[in-house]
């Protein structure tokens, strides 16, 4: 209890975020030094807490009035401290709430000290009436196993002040029918309190210790407390001469009767005393009282009566009422309602009215009574005078410079106006639902002008009202139009008629037209189509809506058909490379009012089946193909025959190189240019040397002198190899118009800004290929990029593709759906599970790592500390512009997982993910096994070498400062049984090594993209691997890294969607917003 009572003392001006804050640095273990004086006065506490960033130390004192156990003196020597003390009272930051929560923690542990406070405790009787109620309820905690109880409540009437005054019985709820006056509430208060027993009756004592009471009862406990409180210490109740708790009765102040009833309502509940001549029992109903009122017509008056009486008030507020024997709360409504009928009926059940009043009353009267009561009866006379009847709405729409509407109610087949009186019968008009009504069209955009409506806003609210509000109409009426009126045109596909026709050159031509519209109107419909246009206006006044299903599928055609160029005579030339697109998308939304032609399908065909197409492989090649590398190469002619570029994207060792080479051979007598990484020049020569000796090679990777010499001879070589850092600096050199541009790796040029991307584009080629395994990295831009290198405008330019689908892939799936439609035919992605029944399994699995116990420390103090940076720049409005400052955090608590050296020059610890490296290399080795270890950091490779060096261990190395020629050697002398262990940066070694004598993978730090680790783990698993390769993935617990497979799991979708597979996404800082960041720096044990 007594660390209770220090909590409220304490957290009465600590904030919830300060609170949290506070927590973290007691998480942290960063108080250092704690003392702790207690005398009778105070209790004074000091201590000395250490920074988050772990750089700096700081003094906190904190002093605690030990009678009211409120703070009254704080002290700190941070920053943080200094900016606030002067603007609020015993301001505490972080270090004192953390020092304070350690000496809460010291109490527990420390028995002369809790004894010391809670003596002092014990000699002060002083509390605030919040500490009165809330250590009372603390002794209504922990009843589970008691005997239960029950009170029962006596109502009584004060006939001289009104008051309503409370008995209350107590007994066990199990002998129902014995019940017992508690004579005096004070002393049961105090006995309860105190858990001391009363003893109400010969065969009943109250004993909280053995019993217990019910949730309800346990507030209406609480309620008597705080009247006890009121008249305590609230000077109005001091002065009153009457007591509010006077012996066994309880006085209920006005303002809480009704609190008392919603509590007791599920009591047994009597009245007595100033009610009835004896004791009756009630009830508490929470509803409109159900006053029966009746309207009769006599000879000369219309009578009002209410033959069972009026209820009667309980509170000058006029909120409750006693009703025969029931005690009602109703609703504020009726309360308002009744209150003048009330003072009408206070002496008489019956109000006469002059009959010549008649109109004037059955018009006013009958709406009102019936707002006050459910139980009305009309005479049959007075029911034949009037039209008591639902009202039902109707709307008649017309239009001549404006939409015009004339709005009528009608109650039983009367209809009239709503502006206008009626002259027939009385009607009780249901004013309330028809100012609902009206006040709806109103909110429309609708105004009153000669009793009729207008609707005066422009055309875009006119279109909303007609799509969107018109069917808020229907619910309430009927909804008619005149026959000049214009709404939205109904569109449907039999209003369209199209057709496509073989054309000029290399172009299919496509005219369609759609019925009662011009072609100058289609070009306009067209056009704001194209600018995100909901709706267009057509010239008769119709409004067409734009985003219909069958409009929107034919303008997304002709939009996606139709390249900068306006529409014109309702025709499009559809270039060749789109007809597949064409065809697939007319078949897909069945547009068969479209006609195709045979040239569209037979183009479809051909690009679709490729097990139905056969070239002859060229002569000279020495390589025997699989049936899915001939179908890669048929692929590749076929694009090549129609003059189409494309992208051949199998996953890694699948035999890109080959299939390529195969391409090139069939072509004799062409020039080839081929860009690839500058570590693949080497492995591309060795390959056109193994499969295709007769062709001339030249690569370009000397000096300046020799690059020039050999671009300008490049007539004496089938095929140039150049790096895309040297295309770069050549780019002038390269004049010429090769037949073929190939890249390698193309993800090289994902960035459409960079001057790779530039260059490659300058180069001039009559047909272009890219090979890659992962198209899309990060973004869809990348695709686009990779597009705009073998087909320049087939994506359209950047612009466009931005708005069309980059900017709105949260829109839909049918946005991908569409980009997948148009990228489907020219990529070519095949997988090894699919295409390779004989190629050994590769077995995958995520193994956990704890951090070492030093390397958790540092992690959790780091990440701590920059998760509060984070948080404040969110909170500072700089979070957007911080993301690359942000990344460097984020690389840095990485590299701790890792080996925290890396970071800190005097860490003496070890590393849990190095412990544990070593240990699955011991056994790996031990087993046989040659392994690859995959990381994207150098330095953290080189201390793992360094340990490997110092245990023995036959190991290579490989980062970007091994030179070309000397990759080569080194793979060679692995995959000879040179060394037993490959250490791989995953940049410089994650693409274009054959390692397969390798058959254990460990990637030792996650990376963001998935796709990356898979293409360094297909060095092992590829075409000539014979034994099962395992691949493990060391993932330290509970830290980022944690977090990073999270994120690549949940982010794989987007390429799935564009290329049909699993490919995960890749590096998505940019794209994470504040929560997901921050989350990042969560550590948990």
């Amino acid at each position: 209890m007594i660390k209770q009572i220090l909590l409220e003392g304490f957290n009465k001006n600590i904030s919830n975020s300060a609170l949290i804050k506070g927590q973290r640095v007691l998480k942290n273990d960063l108080v250092r030094e704690i003392n702790v004086n207690v005398d009778k006065d105070y209790i004074k506490i000091s201590s000395d807490v250490v920074s988050e960033s772990l750089l700096s130390e700081y003094s906190c004192k904190l002093e605690i009035d030990n009678t009211t156990k409120e703070v009254i003196g704080t002290h700190c020597s941070c920053l943080e401290f200094e900016k606030n003390e002067f603007l609020k009272d015993n301001y505490c930051c972080k270090h004192l709430i953390a020092t304070f929560y350690t000496f809460l923690q010291n109490i527990d542990e420390d028995a002369e000290l809790r004894n010391k406070i809670t003596n002092n405790l014990k000699e002060n009787k002083v509390k605030s009436s919040k500490d009165n109620g809330e250590d009372l309820l603390s002794v209504l905690i922990g009843d589970t196993g008691k005997d239960k109880l029950k009170f029962e409540i006596t109502i009584n009437k004060n006939n001289w002040s009104s008051k309503l005054q409370v008995e209350f019985k107590i007994g066990l709820k199990s002998r129902s029918n014995k019940m017992y006056i508690i004579k005096d509430i004070n002393q049961f208060l105090i006995a309860l309190y105190n858990r001391v027993p009363i003893k109400y009756g010969k065969e009943f004592s109250f004993d909280i210790k053995t019993q217990c009471f019910s949730y309800e009862d346990k507030r209406l406990i609480k309620f008597i407390n705080n009247i006890k409180n009121l008249e305590q210490h609230d000077r109005n109740f001091r002065r009153s001469q009457d007591k509010l708790i006077d012996g066994k009765f309880l006085t209920l102040p006005d303002m809480m009767v009704k609190e008392f009833l919603y509590i007791v309502k599920k009591n047994r509940i009597f009245l007595g005393d100033g009610f009835f001549y004896r004791i009756l029992e009630s009830e508490v109903i929470e509803e409109d009282i159900p006053i029966p009122l009746s309207l009769k017509s006599q000879k000369d008056a219309i009578v009002l009566e209410a033959a069972s009486g009026m209820p009667e008030t309980l509170t000058q507020n006029e909120d409750v009422f006693l009703y025969g024997t029931s005690i009602y709360i109703p609703s504020v409504e009726q309360c308002e309602r009744l209150a003048p009928y009330l003072k009408i009926f206070k002496a008489t059940n019956k109000i006469s009215f002059n009959k010549n009043k008649e109109s004037k009353v059955l018009n006013e009267l009958i709406p009102s009574i019936q707002k006050v009561t459910s139980d009305f009866s009309l005479s049959k006379e007075i029911r034949n005078k009037v039209v008591i009847a639902p009202v039902n709405f109707k709307f008649y729409f017309d239009r001549d410079k404006d939409i015009a509407l004339l709005f009528k109610v009608s109650y039983e087949g009367h209809e009239f106006n709503y502006f206008e009186e009626y002259k027939g019968k009385i009607i009780y008009r249901d004013t309330s639902k028809e100012h609902e009504v009206f006040g709806l069209l109103k909110s429309l955009g609708f105004e009153e002008i000669n009793g009729k409506l207008y609707f005066l806003r422009d055309d875009e609210d006119a279109f909303k009202f007609f799509k969107y509000e018109v069917e808020k109409l229907q619910r309430y009426g009927e909804v008619f139009y005149s026959e000049r009126f214009k709404g939205i045109k109904d569109i449907n596909k039999s209003d369209f008629k199209g057709e496509v026709r073989k054309g000029k050159f290399n172009y299919f031509e496509f005219e369609f037209n759609i019925s009662d519209i011009s072609e100058e109107e289609t070009a306009k419909i067209l056009r704001s189509f194209r600018d995100n246009l909901k709706y267009y206006k057509l010239e008769n006044g119709e409004f067409l809506d734009l985003e219909e299903a069958s409009i929107k599928e034919a303008l997304t055609l002709m939009d996606n058909l139709l390249l900068e160029e306006e529409l014109v005579n309702n025709r499009i030339n559809v270039p060749m490379n789109k007809g597949a697109y064409l065809e697939d998308y007319l078949d897909e939304k069945g547009l068969r009012f479209i006609q195709s032609c045979d040239e569209i399908k037979e183009l479809k065909d051909r690009l679709g089946n490729l097990e139905g197409k056969t070239f002859q492989l060229p002569h000279g090649l020495q390589a025997k193909l699989r049936e899915y590398q001939k179908e890669g190469y048929n692929w590749l002619r076929t694009l090549d025959y129609l003059n189409f570029g494309g992208i051949l994207s199998d996953e890694m060792g699948l035999g890109k190189t080959l299939q390529t080479i195969t391409l090139l051979l069939s072509k004799s007598n062409s020039k080839t240019l081929i860009v690839a990484p500058t570590s693949l020049i080497y492995n591309w020569k060795s390959e056109f040397k193994k499969f295709a000796p007769s062709m001339k090679i030249g690569i370009s990777n000397g000096n300046k002198e020799e690059r020039e010499v050999l671009i300008k001879n490049y007539e004496n070589y089938d095929v140039i190899l150049t790096t895309y850092n040297l295309l770069r600096r050549d780019i002038e050199l390269y004049n010429m118009e090769f037949d073929y541009c190939i890249l390698d790796e193309a993800q090289n040029i994902k960035n459409q800004t960079s001057l790779s991307a530039k260059s490659v584009k300058d180069i001039k080629a009559k047909n272009r290929f890219a090979l890659t395994g992962t198209p899309i990295e990060n973004s869809l831009m990348e695709l686009w990029s990779i597009f705009d290198f073998i087909m320049p405008g087939y994506l359209y330019n950047e612009k466009k593709f931005t708005t069309r689908y980059y900017r709105r892939l949260e829109e839909g799936p049918e946005i991908l759906e569409e980009l997948n439609r148009l990228v489907k035919p020219f990529i070519l992605r095949r997988y090894k599970k699919n295409v390779i029944q004989e190629l050994p399994d590769k077995i995958e699995k995520r193994l956990l790592v704890p951090l070492s116990d030093e390397q958790k420390v540092i992690y959790e103090t780091y990440a701590n500390y920059v998760k509060d940076l984070i948080q404040k720049k969110v909170e500072d409005f700089e979070f957007t512009k911080s993301k690359i400052e942000i990344l460097s955090y984020i690389t840095k608590l990485r590299q701790i997982c890792l080996d925290p050296s890396v970071t800190m020059d005097n860490y003496l610890g070890t590393s849990g993910k190095i412990d544990a490296l070593i240990e699955l290399l011991e056994q790996s080795v031990g087993e046989g096994h040659k392994i690859l270890v995959f990381s994207q950091f150098t330095s953290v490779l080189k201390n793992i070498g360094r340990i490997l060096r110092e245990k023995n261990f036959m190991f290579s190395y490989l980062d970007g400062a091994v030179s070309s020629i000397n990759r080569m050697k080194m793979v060679e002398e692995f995959n000879n049984g040179e060394n037993t262990v490959f250490l791989v940066s995953l940049k410089a070694g994650g693409t274009g090594l054959n390692l397969t004598s390798a058959d254990v993978v460990i990637h030792f730090d996650p990376w963001w993209n998935p796709a990356v680790e898979d293409q360094a783990t297909d060095r092992a698993h590829r075409i000539g691997q014979k034994h099962v390769v395992e691949v493990i993935k060391l993932i330290a617990s509970g830290t980022i890294e944690e977090k990073i497979v999270e994120l690549q799991d949940s982010k794989r979708e987007l390429i799935s969607k564009i290329l049909g597979d699993d490919l995960g996404v890749g590096a998505f800082i940019n794209s994470l917003d504040e929560d997901e960041i921050l989350n990042l720096f969560s550590y948990s044990n």
